[in-house]
C-alpha cells in the first residue's frame, strides 16, 4: 500500500464554490496514498483518523467527490457470498482539461474534451487527457478473492495509467451493460488490466495514435457489427484470418465510414 508525501489539489477542485472543504482535503489525501494501478483503496476510517472527522462525513465526502466527476469508485466483492475485498477510487482527469462550469456536476456537463488539446504524442497525451466519459455511479465487481491477477506493464506511468482506465474502464463498463451473460464468471479486475496492457501496447508497439485509439473504440461501441465482436479488448491485438489485428481491421471500418 502506498502512501506519499504529498497531497495535490488541483485548481478546478481547490476554488470549487460548492465542494466542501473536508473534500478536497480528501482528494488530496487520496492523490497522496494512490498505488501501483492508479487507484487508491484506503477506507473511510483511514480518512476519518488521518484528517479527524467523522467516518460518515468521510463517506458523505467520497459521495460529493463522486457525484461531481472527481473520482470513479469502483467495489470488489467475493463472488458468491457477497464479501467486501476492497473499494478502489480513482481520480480522474477530464475535469483538470475540460473548459466547464466548476459549479456544474461533470455529468451534467458533457462538454468532452477540448479540441484545442489534442496533440500528436499519444504518450504525453494520455498524461493530460482522455476523451471518454466516465459513469459517475459505483461500479461493482466479483472476484473469487484469492485469484492473482494479470499485473501492469511496469513500463506505465502513473499518468498513462490512470489515462488508460478510465477509457478501458468505460468500455468494459458499456460492454458488461449490453452483454452480461458474458462477463459472468470472468475476474474482472483482470479482464481490466489486460485491457490496460493492450492499449498501451497498441500505442507504443503498434504506434497508433492515442486520439485514434480512443475513436476507433468510440466506433466500435456505435457500430452494427463491431460491436458485438469486441467485448474484451485484450483481444484487439489478436490476429485474425486475413493475417492483421482485429485493432486494424476495425480500423479499416472505420477508415472507411470516414472517421
Amino acid at each position: 500500500m502506498k502512501s506519499g508525501f504529498y497531497g495535490i489539489i488541483p485548481k478546478t477542485i481547490l476554488h470549487h464554490k460548492k465542494l466542501k472543504a473536508t473534500s478536497k482535503l480528501i482528494y488530496a489525501e487520496i492523490m497522496a496514498c494512490l498505488e501501483d494501478d492508479g487507484s487508491c483503496i484506503k477506507r473511510n476510517i483511514y480518512f476519518s483518523n488521518v484528517l479527524n472527522i467523522a467516518k460518515d462525513t468521510a463517506s458523505r465526502n467520497i459521495a460529493e467527490l463522486r457525484d461531481y466527476g472527481f473520482i470513479y469508485v469502483q467495489i470488489e466483492l467475493e463472488k458468491g457470498t457477497e464479501r467486501f475485498i476492497k473499494r478502489c477510487i480513482t481520480p480522474m482527469q477530464n475535469f483538470l482539461w475540460v473548459n466547464q462550469d466548476a459549479d456544474i456536476p461533470y455529468m451534467q456537463n458533457n462538454l468532452g474534451v477540448d479540441e484545442s488539446t489534442r496533440g500528436t504524442d499519444a504518450l504525453t497525451y494520455m498524461q493530460n487527457t482522455q476523451t471518454l466519459l466516465s459513469n459517475n455511479n459505483i461500479s461493482k465487481i466479483y472476484t473469487n478473492g484469492n485469484k492473482s491477477n494479470t499485473p501492469i506493464n511496469n513500463d506505465i506511468n502513473p499518468e498513462q495509467l490512470i489515462a488508460l482506465k478510465n477509457v478501458a474502464s468505460n468500455f468494459l463498463h458499456k460492454q458488461k451493460k449490453r452483454f452480461p451473460h458474458l462477463f459472468e464468471g470472468k475476474d474482472e479486475t483482470d479482464l481490466l488490466n489486460k485491457a490496460i496492457n493492450t492499449l498501451y501496447d497498441l500505442i507504443k508497439l503498434d504506434k497508433v495514435n492515442y486520439n485514434v485509439v480512443c475513436d476507433v473504440l468510440d466506433f466500435t461501441l456505435g457500430d452494427k457489427f463491431w460491436h458485438s465482436q469486441v467485448t474484451s479488448l485484450h483481444t484487439l491485438r489478436h490476429k485474425a484470418n486475413n493475417g492483421n489485428i482485429k485493432f486494424h481491421n476495425i480500423l479499416t471500418s472505420y477508415n472507411q465510414q470516414g472517421g
